[in-house]
């Protein structure tokens, strides 16, 4: 990918190839055709995979592999993950969950905030309520109030907590530790991968998905040992 900022047809199957021994040129035209996957066009008419095109073939490929789901649910699975849901069989902790998997396709715009019930089925009022306590930001473009596409992932996770009584006031302590986690990693991390590169670029992926499962691991057990603690006299 030396001077150009995407992959050819052929370089996503030699890429996937290894994890998925089937893959041809021919099923990667037909997921294009299924309306599943939609890279750009050179001027001379050649496909235009970016990161996030490839990551989404690869994100059908273990849909089929590893949960043997029909490409009509696949589609309904594709769709969720444009309005912000990572498919639970996605998820991190999944079984196969070994590769980087972005949040959401990089080419899309911000999503204007009059649309959030529509889209995401959540109040105008609720992502207010969010950006109050620093939880995500609301931008402008072209006088428009817009919300970006990584915020939702958080405003999905945030409304769903409400159901147990976890309010945007209560969250606040997950951004902080976030961001402490992330400027931890970037201290780690930056020095090897200073020169982004494509293959750079995929391999700190990697790294960052290895890194985000293992403290995952190690949070998720402090965090039932505390809670061992709070409710020994239940036990």
């Amino acid at each position: 990918m030396s001077g150009r900022d995407y992959l050819t047809i052929g370089e996503v199957v030699r890429r996937l190839q290894s994890s998925y021994p089937d893959l041809s040129i021919s099923k990667v035209r037909f997921l294009e055709d299924e309306g599943l996957v939609a890279p750009e066009r050179t001027q001379g008419g050649y496909r235009k995979f970016s990161q996030a095109n490839m990551a989404r073939v690869e994100m059908i490929l273990r849909l089929q592999k590893e949960h043997f789901l029909p490409l009509a649910i696949i589609r309904e699975k594709l769709a969720d993950f444009d309005r912000g849901r990572i498919p639970v069989e996605l998820q991190r902790g999944s079984v196969g969950m070994t590769e980087p998997l972005p949040l959401l396709a990089e080419e899309e715009g911000a999503l204007p905030l009059e649309e959030a019930p529509d889209a995401l089925g959540i109040p105008v009022s609720f992502v207010r309520e969010l950006a109050e306590f620093g939880l995500v930001e609301i931008g402008r473009e072209e006088r428009v109030e817009v919300i970006s596409r990584p915020d939702i992932q958080v405003i999905h996770a945030a409304w769903d907590l409400r159901r147990f009584g976890v309010e945007p006031r209560h969250l606040k302590m997950y951004e902080n530790f976030a961001d402490r986690e992330a400027a931890l990693f970037g201290q780690i991390l930056m020095p090897t991968f200073r020169h982004r590169t494509a293959d750079t670029q995929q391999k700190l992926g990697e790294t960052l998905t290895e890194l985000g499962a293992l403290t995952d691991g190690l949070k998720s057990r402090l965090f039932r040992r505390a809670l061992g603690r709070v409710f020994e006299d239940l036990g």
